[in-house]
This record gives structure tokens, sequence and C-alpha cells, in this order.
């Protein structure tokens, strides 16, 4: 099968400033907290991690490229490893309703704060 490149267009839509993040603040420290995949790295700040991560519907432009790529129709089964709290999955329900997800995280914090209509699957 041909590469695709599913992620590209989603992670180059962004401004921000890679670099200086990277080379701010401590961040040995920072990357011990992060591994814990608590609070620190999904709600608090972009120091550790995502600095709160919301359902904003970012996913929905990439779960309907990965429909449409795998002709994905209900009753298809997916499984996302390291699903987080679960936004790509519910955007996958949207795209194709009927389909049956399921995922599976490092992160009890992520998954106990998953979108509602999928946490159930998680």
């Amino acid at each position: 099968m041909a590469h695709v490149d599913f992620l590209s267009k989603l992670h180059t839509s962004t401004k921000r400033d890679y670099l200086a993040r990277v080379l701010a603040g401590n961040k040995a420290e920072f990357a011990t907290l992060a591994k814990k995949f608590d609070v620190e790295y999904w709600d608090a700040g972009r120091d550790t991690g995502y600095g709160g991560y919301h359902y904003d519907g970012r996913w929905r432009e990439l779960a309907q490229t990965l429909c449409d790529s795998y002709q994905l129709k209900p009753g298809d089964k997916i499984l996302d490893v390291g699903c987080g709290k679960g936004f790509l999955l519910y955007d996958l329900t949207l795209a194709v309703p009927g389909v049956e997800v399921r995922g599976i995280d490092i992160s009890g914090y992520a998954l106990d704060r998953a979108q509602a209509d999928v946490r159930p699957f998680l």
C-alpha cells in the first residue's frame, strides 16, 4: 500500500513556536510530569503537555478522510491505540454512524475524562 500522510495538514496548520516551547523551562522536570499522563499532561500548562485538551472538532476532517480512504461503513470496527480522550473516535462515529469504536490509552486520567459519547467504549 502506498504511503498516505493523514496528519501533516492538521499538524502544520498551527502557528505555535515549537522551538521556543522546547527550549523554555526545565525540560527534564516537565518531561517527568508529562510522563505520568495525568492532569499535568492533558489539562495543565503548555510546558508539561497540551495545556488543556478539550474537544473542539479539529479531528473531524481527519476522521472523514480516514473513513473515505478506508471506505468505512456502518458495522466496521475501529481500534484507536493511544486514544487519549477519544476525540478522534467520536468524530469517526459522526463521519460514519454505526461504526463500532474501541480505544485504549496509558492514561487513566484521559480515559476518565474522555468524550462522553465514546467513554463506554474505552
